[in-house]
């Protein structure tokens, strides 16, 4: 009662001041746990294949890396980033784009710290881990090579070879093929989505089956004449049904792209295939045969399903070394006049 005398004597003077709020002390997360709340976040918002790929980058290149992780993220330091980002490039030396990709996502779990008011600014701010390097360009592969490839790959995924090395198919897209995308005279092939390996939470790696990311994606790709006998006689062989895989396990289930990968160079092993060559340089090597026909890169785009056709000119397009002089020939201002001699256009 005194207590409460005293107050009410104080808001009769006008001096009365509410209690302060006891601030609730919020536990810092560790870096380690800041990035599992941020992959947590980003799970909702990207397909199953993209936050795979995000979950393994992480886990391998900033989770496993116990010295960053159990750092408490107001303790971290621009020294203890620069000192991971070298273990990191050490660990990983040919992998300088999923090292650059793990810097950018610690990068971001540590701005969402920031946004929680766990600290005042994001310290993971490294100049040489934000670099862009350069890909190396990708080798124009001989023709002679991969039919080499093609005529020695089992029967069953000679229609997954023949799409990927001399139609462009991405592989999911390959693998992803029904028998209703086969045309019935076998001389086109729709593209309307792609096999992509996720993991459950089990752990456990399957293949879902996800629509094109972009418009350009979905596309009828015309079937080279000299390959219509290889889709002929795979529909006649394996007869797909029209809401079926065309290329399936033996049991009939879905092939896992890490299948098809060991098939392939296994098969290019047995060639005597000693070039790198993987199923996506087949895209490489249309995009230089389309070009040196006068296709514009937009035209080769809709063939492929590339909607960025800088990546087209910038990264794919490479061009024989012969291409050039064959070139500059074609518009010659000489006229040949005769066996051995010619004369000057005036």
């Amino acid at each position: 009662l005194a207590w409460l005398g005293e107050v009410r004597k104080t808001i009769d003077l006008g001096s009365w001041e509410p209690p302060a709020l006891k601030k609730v002390k919020v536990a810092v997360p560790t870096v380690g746990e800041a990035v599992e709340h941020w992959l947590s976040v980003m799970k909702a918002g990207v397909r199953d294949s993209t936050y795979a790929t995000y979950s393994a980058i992480v886990t391998n290149r900033v989770l496993n890396d116990d010295a960053l992780c159990a750092v408490p993220v107001d303790r971290l330091t621009v020294a203890m980033v620069g000192e991971w980002w070298e273990r990191t490039i050490t660990r990983w030396p040919d992998t300088a784009p999923r090292n650059r990709s793990a810097y950018q996502k610690l990068r971001a779990a540590i701005a969402l710290a920031v946004e929680y008011g766990h600290i005042d600014h994001n310290v993971v701010n490294l100049r040489a881990a934000r670099r862009q390097v350069k890909p190396k360009a990708k080798e124009l592969p001989a023709t002679a090579d991969m039919l080499s490839i093609l005529n020695t790959v089992p029967h069953r995924f000679r229609l997954v070879t023949v799409l990927c090395l001399f139609h462009g198919l991405r592989l999911g897209e390959a693998l992803g093929i029904r028998g209703a995308n086969i045309s019935p005279d076998c001389e086109t092939i729709t593209v309307e989505g792609n096999l992509v390996r996720v993991q459950d939470e089990e752990g456990r790696s399957t293949m879902v089956h996800h629509e094109p990311k972009t418009q350009a994606g979905y596309r009828t790709v015309p079937v080279l004449s000299e390959f219509v006998h290889v889709v002929r006689e795979h529909v006649d062989t394996y007869k797909p049904g029209a809401g079926c895989y065309a290329t399936t396990t033996a049991t009939g289930g879905p092939v896992m792209d890490t299948v098809y990968r060991n098939i392939f160079h296994a098969a290019q092993d047995r060639a005597g295939v000693t070039a790198r060559i993987t199923p996506h340089y087949g895209r490489n090597w249309l995009i230089t045969r389309l070009a040196e026909a006068g296709a514009t890169p937009k035209e080769i785009g809709r063939i492929l399903g590339q909607e960025d056709i800088s990546t087209i000119v910038g990264v794919y397009m490479r061009v024989r070394e012969s291409r050039p002089a064959e070139l500059m020939n074609r518009i010659s201002t000489t006229k040949p006049t005769g066996p051995s001699s010619g004369g000057a256009v005036t």
